[in-house]
């Protein structure tokens, strides 16, 4: 347990709650962040992917630079500290899906700002990867995957050395709330900040913002005599990992809201392999596991605090684009609760309030 006066207590320790105690820590805050050993966390099964022109209409929002510029940075200090790199940068191949797509790329393709992201279609004979391309498709670049089982190992036993880190499984009833603190499991602090992910859905502070889980299911595989130079996306997504595997995902479940991988998953899963290959392939599937990601309705985050208890904040809604848009709005969420610098207005919960 903390020895020294808190600032701030982070409830979960993902992606967004590491990333925030990084950053308070490094702006001089005291915090303790309380994670239950990562039960619920959706991070830990996240293949960590960043596309910055997301979809079926390859969209890039209008705070793609400000993304990219800001996770650029953020991976490239962790990578510094702690000795290891965390991003991984390799192009995707983009597969068509209909023509439609090839519209959408155009139109992409046309945009000054965009230009840096994608290059020029393709024709299906052309497809530098073995994978079933009736439409054709495209390369696109700025694009990879964070390794975010070793990233989140990393920071946690850098919070634990640095006495930051209590291992438990926090109940929304042992949290207190007064007018000049709240307190968990014993410590006071000058706020506290949910980072935990679906659970959401059952905070009596948060519960009611229009968060919209998205259960996902992963797989990984040792596929024989094929080691793919892209991430490829088509109907799923294929990743090529340092240790040789494939990462093949994802489903896409709004109803069975669990961490339960299921048969039916896998065979969606490996169905869709097949789909976007020339020729099957054997495969062996070496790992199965699911996670809830917690999306919101109007696929930004959700950045805030409670109306009537101001102590209490949120940092949490950033479903499948996390590993993008985490750096950029961690640091913009520590400089608002160090500085008083303003929250982003997309992401600022007001604009439900």
């Amino acid at each position: 347990m903390p020895q020294t006066p808190i600032d701030t207590l982070i409830v979960g320790q993902g992606l967004a709650g590491s990333l925030l105690a990084w950053m308070l820590i490094r702006a001089g805050r005291q915090v303790c962040v309380i994670d239950d050993g990562h039960k619920s966390s959706s991070s830990t099964v996240a293949a960590g992917l960043v596309n910055p022109l997301a979809g079926m209409r390859f969209n890039r929002r209008p705070e793609m630079d400000d993304w990219l510029m800001a996770s650029d940075a953020c991976y490239d200090t962790l990578a510094a500290q702690f000795g290891r790199p965390f991003f991984h940068a390799l192009p995707m191949l983009r597969l068509f899906r209909s023509t439609d797509q090839i519209r959408f790329h155009t139109r992409r393709l046309d945009d000054p700002a965009s230009r840096g992201l994608l290059e020029a279609a393709f024709k299906p004979a052309d497809c530098p990867e073995p994978s079933a391309t009736p439409y054709g498709g495209f390369i696109q670049r700025r694009t990879g995957f964070v390794d975010m089982s070793q990233l989140l190992a990393c920071i946690r036993a850098w919070l634990r050395d640095n006495g930051a880190l209590l291992e438990l499984d926090l109940g929304h009833k042992q949290i207190e709330v007064t007018q000049d603190h709240v307190a968990a499991v014993g410590i006071k602090a000058q706020g506290l900040v949910f980072c935990d992910g679906a659970r959401l859905l059952s905070n009596p502070w948060f519960g009611k913002l229009p968060l919209a889980p998205d259960k996902g299911e992963i797989l990984n595989l040792q596929v024989d005599g094929w080691r793919p130079r892209h991430i490829i996306n088509g109907a799923h997504w294929i990743l090529p990992l340092p240790n040789g595997e494939l990462r093949l995902g994802a489903t896409h479940e709004h109803h069975l809201l669990d961490n339960e991988p299921t048969r039916a998953g896998a065979q969606e899963l490996l169905d869709g392999l097949d789909a976007m290959l020339r020729s099957s392939l054997e495969s062996r599937v070496l790992q199965h596991r699911a996670g809830i990601r917690p999306a919101t309705r109007d696929r930004y985050p959700l950045l805030g605090h409670h109306p009537e208890h101001p102590r209490l904040w949120v940092f949490n809604g950033f479903g499948a684009r996390g590993a993008l848009t985490i750096p950029w709005y961690a640091g913009r969420f520590s400089a608002h609760l160090t500085r008083g610098m303003p929250l982003p207005p997309e992401a600022d919960i007001r604009r439900f309030l």
